[in-house]
């Protein structure tokens, strides 16, 4: 009878243990830096939607909006570790890892979105990710589309070249945008994003460089942003990553779940960028913002091109890594001796 009931209990065990191994799951955290309700804020509630579902909640994605895990920075370092899964974080924060990603930094690289949505997929995505993988230890899985970085200020109306001689603006940690802003005579200041409400708000500097979804989403009306530039001179983009060594531990099955997801939450971002930039510019305008284009884009473009990106080639990696990105973006190539304002 003892041995029936051993053998019962036994039974028992291994049966709760398949039971427990089956319902386990892993918990797989992201780290965004911007709030919930920004283009960060869609790419990561598509993505976890898209892989808990996939996966029958075996693989549950936790979100961690505004920098609750760290700076930027600091959360590409985990990433890199693998003591963190995923990360969105700008580009410019990228760079210093994969410096041949600074080339996306580049002013006036882009002529338009239709541009940008080129350049983040097929033949220029995987040179892009080929760098990411080999070199920073982490994959893209999303190009999260944030608009062009228009300037905003405290002071008055941008139209003209003239206009932002002497002021001071936030730029991220990046050589290229320090560059591009000392060519057009503005004092650059790097800031890192989780302190740039405050630096606004206590006039540490008079303004910084945002799209409208983003702008809203940061509150930074209420840092006395008052007054916004439409400046096309960089499209920001801030790629959804995950630690190449936490995805090479996931199985295949559950590594292209992971890659589909990535695609999912990048078609749901560009959706919304399309559809809500007009709204959230309108919304701005009817806050008492006033937005203002260029009466001089040219000279800011020239300028750009011919002074930053020679200086700033190096950099990014050099000429022939520009010219095999331009190549794979289907356009002409880059050569300093010929310089042109038209891209």
């Amino acid at each position: 009878m003892k041995k029936v009931l051993l053998c019962l209990a036994l039974s028992i065990a291994v049966i709760i243990a398949a039971i427990s191994t089956a319902n386990a799951k892993t918990v797989m955290k992201m780290a965004i830096g911007d709030p919930e309700n920004s283009e960060m804020g869609v790419v990561g509630k598509s993505f976890k939607k898209y892989v808990e579902e996939q996966t029958n909640g075996e693989l549950e994605v936790q979100l961690f909006f505004a920098s609750a895990l760290g700076s930027e920075t600091e959360t590409i370092h985990n990433v890199r570790r693998g003591t963190l899964d995923f990360t969105i974080a700008g580009i410019a924060n990228y760079v210093p890892f994969v410096k041949k990603l600074g080339v996306l930094t580049l002013p006036y690289l882009f002529d338009g979105l239709t541009d940008v949505v080129e350049a983040t997929n097929g033949s220029a995505h995987e040179l892009l990710n080929g760098y990411a993988v080999k070199e920073g230890g982490f994959r893209i899985l999303t190009w999260t589309y944030t608009d062009f970085r228009y300037i905003s200020n405290s002071k008055g109306p941008i139209t003209k070249l003239a206009d932002i001689k002497g002021m001071k603006f936030r730029v991220p940690q990046s050589a290229v945008l320090l560059a591009s802003y000392k060519a057009w005579g503005a004092n650059p200041v790097p800031i890192s994003w989780s302190e740039t409400f405050t630096a606004l708000q206590q006039g540490v500097v008079d303004g910084q460089c945002y799209g409208y979804i983003g702008f809203n989403a940061m509150k930074f009306a209420e840092a006395n942003q008052k007054f916004i530039t439409e400046v096309h001179y960089t499209y920001q983009l801030q790629p959804l990553s995950v630690s190449e060594r936490v995805f090479r531990k996931l199985s295949p099955e559950y590594q292209q779940i992971i890659i589909d997801g990535g695609k999912v939450a990048q078609k749901a971002v560009l959706d919304y960028q399309i559809n809500e930039s007009g709204k959230a510019k309108q919304l701005l305008i009817d806050e008492g913002v006033t937005i203002s284009s260029l009466s001089d884009e040219d000279q800011w473009r020239t300028l750009a091109i011919s002074k930053v990106w020679p200086e700033m080639a190096d950099f990014v990696g050099g000429q022939d890594a520009i010219n095999e990105f331009l190549a794979a973006c289907n356009k002409p190539a880059w050569n300093p001796g010929q310089q042109s304002a038209k891209r």
